[in-house]
C-alpha cells in the first residue's frame, strides 16, 4: 500500500512538474512575444527576398525607420506617464514647415527654430492636459487638428522646397558614417538617451511613479503636473527632431509630413510590450517593435500588397498587441 501511495504522490508531483515547467514556458513565450515574432518576421523576409541581409538593404531600412523610431520613443515615455500624444504626426509637421521656412535664409538657425516649435506644443499639450484638466487623448487631438491646420494656412498646402542646402544640413538626413546612415545614429543615441534617463535618473523614476499611480506619486512628493508637461515637451521635440530628419533628406517640407505617424508610434510602444495601463513598459521593447513594422511593410511591399491593406493589417496588429499586452498581465498575476 506505501508503495502505491509512494508511486501515486511520485507521479503527482511529476505531473505538477511538468504543469510548472509548461506554465513557465508559456510566460517567457509571452514576455518575448515581440522578440519571437522578429524572428520570424526577419525569416520570412530572407525567403522573400535573397537581399535582404545586405548591409546596404538592411540600412536602407533603418534609415526610413529612423524618423518613426525616435518620434516612437517620445511615444513610448507619454504612454508609460499613462497618457497619449495623437498630435505627433502635426507636430512633426510644424516643425518640417519651420525648417523649411528658415533654411533657405539661415540653416543655423531653422535647426533650433524647428526644435523649439515642436517643444512648445508639446509642452502646451501638457499645460492643457493638467492646468485645463483635459484628458490626454481630447487635448492631443485638439493639438493634431490645429498643428495641421497651422501647417495648412502657412504653406497654403503646397510644398516648400529647400533650394540649395549646405552640405551639413543634407548629412543630417541624407550623409553616412562609414556604412551607417546619419538619420539611424541620431534614432540610436535618442534610444540611448532615453533609455538612460528611464532606467538610471529621478526623471525616468518619477515617470514609472506617475504612471503607476498619479496619486502615491504625488503624496511621494513627486511635482505630478510638471512632470506631465515635461514629458508632453519632450514627445514634441523629438517629433521636431524627426521633421528635421525628414526635410533634410528629401529637401521638401511637405504638409502632410508626419500624417499617421502617431499610429506607428502608437503600435510600435504596445508591440514593444508597453501598456496604456502605465509605469509598464520601456523604449528597448518600442525599438524591436519599430523593427518588426519596418520588416513587415517591407516584407508587403515585396509582396506588391496594397499600402491600404497595409493600414488595414496595421490595426489589426493594434488589436493583437494590446491582447497580448493584457494576457501578459494576466499570466503575471
Amino acid at each position: 500500500m506505501s508503495v502505491q501511495w509512494s508511486e501515486n504522490a511520485m507521479a503527482g508531483s511529476a505531473a505538477a512538474g511538468g504543469r510548472q515547467s509548461w506554465k513557465s514556458v508559456k510566460q517567457l513565450l509571452l514576455q518575448y512575444s515581440h522578440v519571437v515574432a522578429l524572428v520570424i518576421l526577419i525569416s520570412a523576409a530572407a525567403v522573400a527576398s535573397p537581399y535582404f541581409f545586405e548591409v546596404r538593404n538592411i540600412m536602407n531600412l533603418l534609415r526610413g525607420a529612423a524618423p518613426m523610431g525616435v518620434v516612437a520613443i517620445g511615444m513610448t515615455i507619454v504612454i508609460l506617464s499613462r497618457g497619449i500624444d495623437l498630435s505627433v504626426g502635426s507636430i512633426l509637421g510644424v516643425a518640417a514647415m519651420v525648417t523649411g521656412i528658415m533654411a533657405p535664409l539661415s540653416p543655423a538657425l531653422a535647426i533650433p527654430a524647428a526644435l523649439a516649435a515642436g517643444t512648445v506644443l508639446g509642452a502646451v499639450n501638457g499645460v492643457l492636459i493638467t492646468k485645463a484638466r483635459l484628458q490626454p487623448f481630447i487635448a492631443t487631438l485638439a493639438m493634431l487638428i490645429f498643428a495641421r491646420g497651422l501647417v495648412y494656412i502657412v504653406t497654403d498646402g503646397a510644398n516648400i522646397v529647400v533650394r540649395n542646402p549646405p552640405e551639413w544640413f543634407l548629412f543630417i538626413g541624407s550623409g553616412y558614417v562609414g556604412p551607417v546612415p546619419v538619420p539611424v545614429i541620431i534614432a540610436a543615441l535618442v534610444w540611448a538617451a532615453a533609455a538612460y534617463a528611464l532606467g538610471s535618473l529621478r526623471f525616468g523614476r518619477h515617470v514609472y511613479a506617475v504612471g503607476a499611480n498619479e496619486d502615491a506619486a504625488r503624496l511621494y512628493g513627486i511635482a505630478v503636473d510638471w512632470m506631465k508637461i515635461k514629458i508632453y515637451a519632450i514627445s514634441g521635440l523629438l517629433a521636431a527632431v524627426a521633421g528635421i530628419i525628414l526635410v533634410s533628406r528629401l529637401t521638401v517640407a511637405e504638409p502632410n509630413a508626419g500624417q499617421l505617424i502617431e499610429l506607428d508610434a502608437i503600435s510600435a510602444a504596445l508591440i514593444g510590450g508597453t501598456t496604456f495601463d502605465g509605469g509598464i513598459g520601456g523604449v528597448h521593447g518600442t525599438i524591436l517593435g519599430i523593427l518588426i513594422l519596418a520588416i513587415l511593410g517591407n516584407i508587403l511591399n515585396l509582396l506588391g500588397i496594397s499600402p491600404f491593406v497595409q493600414m488595414l493589417l496595421q490595426g489589426v496588429i493594434i488589436v493583437v498587441a494590446v491582447i497580448m499586452s493584457d494576457i501578459r498581465s494576466r499570466v503575471k498575476k
